[in-house]
C-alpha cells in the first residue's frame, strides 16, 4: 500500500455534433479513382464525429470536456494544482492553451500549467508526469488533464488514411491524490525508434514556412503522411506490457482491460494476437468516434466504465504511439 497515489477521480469527453459515415468519404475518393472501402474496412472505421463550426476548435472543445468533469466531480476548480494540455493541433503557441483552460475554470493561483506535445501519446505521457509528481509531492491534490485534437481539420483531401480515418474528440481527466491506497497508477514504460519521424508531419514543410512562405501551397500547410511499416511500434506494445507484467508481480490473466490506441482495429488484434490474450479484453471504439488522437486510449477507458465493464480494484493497462515514433504504456489499477 503506497502513502499516496494518484487515482482517476472522473473522466468525461466531448465530441462535436456532425456525425459523418463511410458512405461520404468513400464517394469523396471514387472521385479520385482512389478505393478506400478495403482501407475502412482493416481500420474498423464506420463513423467519426467532425466538427463543421469553423468557430469550433480543440481549445472549445477541451473547454467543454473539461466544464462537463468538473459538473460530475463537483470539486473547487481552486484545489486543482496541476492542469496540463495534451494535442497535436494546438490553437495557440503562446500563451499555452493549458493556461486558457485555467481562466475559464477560474483554477487555483497556486498550479502548475502548461502544455505537452507528444503526439497521439501526449495523454499517456501526460498522466504518467502528473501521478508520479502526486506520489512525490502529497500537497498537490488535483491534477487536470485536457487532451484535443482536430487531426481531420489539418488532412490532405488526397490522404485518405488521415483525411478519411481521423475524428474530433476532447477528454478531460482528473486524478486525485489519495492517502494509503492500492489504487491508481503503478508503473509505465516507454519505447521510442526515431527512424520513422519523417513519416508523419505537421506541418508538411514546417512551421515558420507555413507562416512565413506566402507561395506556399496549402497542401505544404498540412498533415504529410508517408506510408510506413508501424508493425514494430504494435510489437513494442507486447514488449512493454510483459516488462510491465514482470516488474509487478502480475500475470496477463490479472489484467481485466486494455485500452490502448485506437489507430486501427487490425493493430489492436495484432498485439492481441502477440500476447495471445482474449479479444474480449481489448476496448475497440474507434468504429464510432473514428482515430482521435491523443485521446484515442481514454475514450476507450470512458467508454468501458459507461458500460460497467470496471470494478474498484481491476487492473488494467493503457498503451498508445505518437508519431515519430514515441510509444507510451502504463499499468493502472483502477
Amino acid at each position: 500500500m503506497l502513502s499516496n497515489n494518484a487515482v482517476i477521480k472522473d473522466i468525461a469527453y466531448y465530441h462535436p455534433d456532425n456525425l459523418v459515415g463511410n458512405d461520404y468519404f468513400i464517394k469523396h475518393f471514387d472521385k479520385q479513382g482512389i478505393d478506400i472501402r478495403s482501407l475502412l474496412s482493416a481500420f474498423g472505421r464506420k463513423y467519426r464525429y467532425i466538427s463543421n463550426d469553423i468557430n469550433e476548435t480543440i481549445l472549445t472543445m477541451g473547454i467543454k470536456a473539461t466544464e462537463k468533469l468538473l459538473e460530475k466531480s463537483k470539486i473547487d476548480p481552486n484545489e486543482i494544482n496541476t492542469i496540463i494540455f495534451s494535442t497535436s493541433t494546438p490553437e495557440y503557441i503562446s500563451p499555452s492553451n493549458a493556461i486558457e483552460i485555467h481562466e475559464s475554470i477560474r483554477a487555483s493561483s497556486k498550479s502548475t500549467v502548461y502544455d505537452l506535445n507528444a503526439n497521439c501519446a501526449g495523454m499517456l505521457v501526460a498522466i504518467d508526469q502528473a501521478s508520479r509528481s502526486m506520489r512525490n509531492n502529497p500537497n498537490i491534490k488535483y491534477s487536470l488533464i485536457v487532451g484535443s485534437d482536430q487531426l481531420n481539420r489539418y488532412s490532405r483531401y488526397d490522404q485518405a488514411i488521415t483525411y478519411a480515418n481521423f475524428g474530433d474528440s476532447a477528454c478531460a481527466i482528473l486524478l486525485e491524490n489519495i492517502s494509503n491506497t492500492e489504487n491508481g497508477f503503478i508503473d509505465s514504460d516507454f519505447y521510442t525508434n526515431s527512424s520513422t519521424h519523417d513519416k508523419v508531419v505537421l506541418p508538411a514543410k514546417g512551421l515558420s514556412s507555413a507562416i512565413h512562405d506566402k507561395s506556399l501551397p496549402i497542401k505544404d500547410k498540412l498533415v504529410e503522411w508517408n506510408d510506413f511499416d508501424n508493425r514494430g511500434t504494435f510489437l513494442s506494445a507486447t514488449i512493454s506490457i510483459n516488462i510491465l507484467l514482470e516488474r509487478n508481480n502480475l500475470k496477463k490473466s490479472d489484467i481485466k482491460k486494455y485500452f490502448i490506441s485506437q489507430f486501427s482495429k487490425g493493430g489492436i488484434e495484432y498485439v492481441c494476437d502477440l500476447l495471445e490474450e482474449n479479444q474480449n479484453k481489448f476496448t475497440f471504439i474507434g468504429d464510432r468516434f473514428g482515430y482521435t488522437g491523443t485521446t484515442s486510449p481514454l475514450l476507450a477507458l470512458a467508454n468501458a466504465i459507461e458500460n460497467n465493464e470496471l470494478n474498484k480494484g481491476d487492473y488494467v493497462i493503457f498503451w498508445t504511439v505518437g508519431a515519430g515514433s514515441t510509444c507510451s504504456c502504463i499499468l493502472y489499477r483502477y
